[in-house]
């Protein structure tokens, strides 16, 4: 069962409540289980997720408990199998257990490429486009951001985040259309991201500052949903034109992948 030492107490604590999460998301029915007595306690037992996964259940416990053991890939894939984890949510556990960082850096500022990317921003004008980092920065815009959304201009360079914007501006709540799901969204992928950086204080420090001033980021952050995919569509209200469906284009830069270049390509009525 041995595999790399998970000596990340972050990490380690993460997939603990990941999985305890999950285990309690199931019910027998979803794994071919008989139901038997009435539980009194929601999902699976400890038990039956050892059993499922091959293991046992004082090696399990340990994994639940957040214990500094070291479970190795395909232990890793047999717990993915027992809790009927989606594959993106099996490439986050063995991001968690195996430390596997992207290769980008964390910086808030890369001035070059956000000046060049500022300038692809600008060039989509009159529809919107924003540059943003992994973490939800946002470090470039053009004027029809600032319409549709905010003046992102206006909020402190340290808080000009997406996810800030999100769970601390009343404004956003009326911009965003289907503001709790992309809310959900946006904290799936910050989760998803976070894998990739264990440790790392700009993810942790940002992480307990949504909490201290968000009860909705912190209901949201407890559900433990990991969503690695880019949003493609977002509907967002305007004062003068009303509600618009956008669909959101990911221009990636080759060169720097944290950053990013979401444009917004209004639907038109039929299409």
């Amino acid at each position: 069962m041995n595999g790399v030492a998970l000596d990340n107490e972050v990490s380690r604590q993460e997939l603990a409540h990941f999985l305890r999460t999950r285990r309690e998301s199931l019910s027998p029915a979803d794994v071919d289980l008989p139901n038997g007595p009435r539980r009194r306690t929601p999902g699976l037992r400890r038990e039956e997720v050892a059993a499922l996964a091959g293991l046992s259940l004082t090696w399990y416990t340990l994994l639940e408990q957040g214990r500094n053991v070291s479970p190795s890939f395909k232990v890793l894939d047999s717990l993915a199998g027992a809790l009927n984890l989606a594959e993106h949510e099996r490439e986050y556990i063995h991001q968690l257990v195996h430390s596997r960082t992207f290769p980008q850096r964390l910086e808030r500022r890369h001035a070059p490429t956000e000046t060049a990317l500022q300038q692809v921003a600008d060039s989509l004008s009159p529809n919107p486009a924003y540059v943003v980092n992994k973490l939800g920065d946002i470090l470039g815009w053009n004027e029809a951001a600032a319409e549709w959304y905010t003046d992102f201009g206006r909020m402190p360079e340290a808080r000009r985040n997406l996810l800030w914007w999100l769970f601390t501006a009343p404004e956003a709540r009326v911009r965003l259309a289907d503001w709790r799901r992309d809310a959900r969204d946006q904290v799936g992928r910050l989760r998803a991201v976070s894998a990739g950086f264990p440790g790392r204080s700009s993810v942790s420090e940002m992480v307990e500052d949504l909490k201290q001033v968000s009860c909705d980021f912190r209901t949201l952050w407890g559900e433990y949903r990991v969503l690695n995919t880019e949003p493609q569509f977002r509907r967002l209200r305007h004062p003068r034109r009303g509600t618009v469906p956008m669909r959101l284009v990911i221009l990636a830069d080759g060169m720097h992948p944290s950053l990013e270049v979401v444009y917004h390509l209004p639907q038109l009525s039929g299409h």
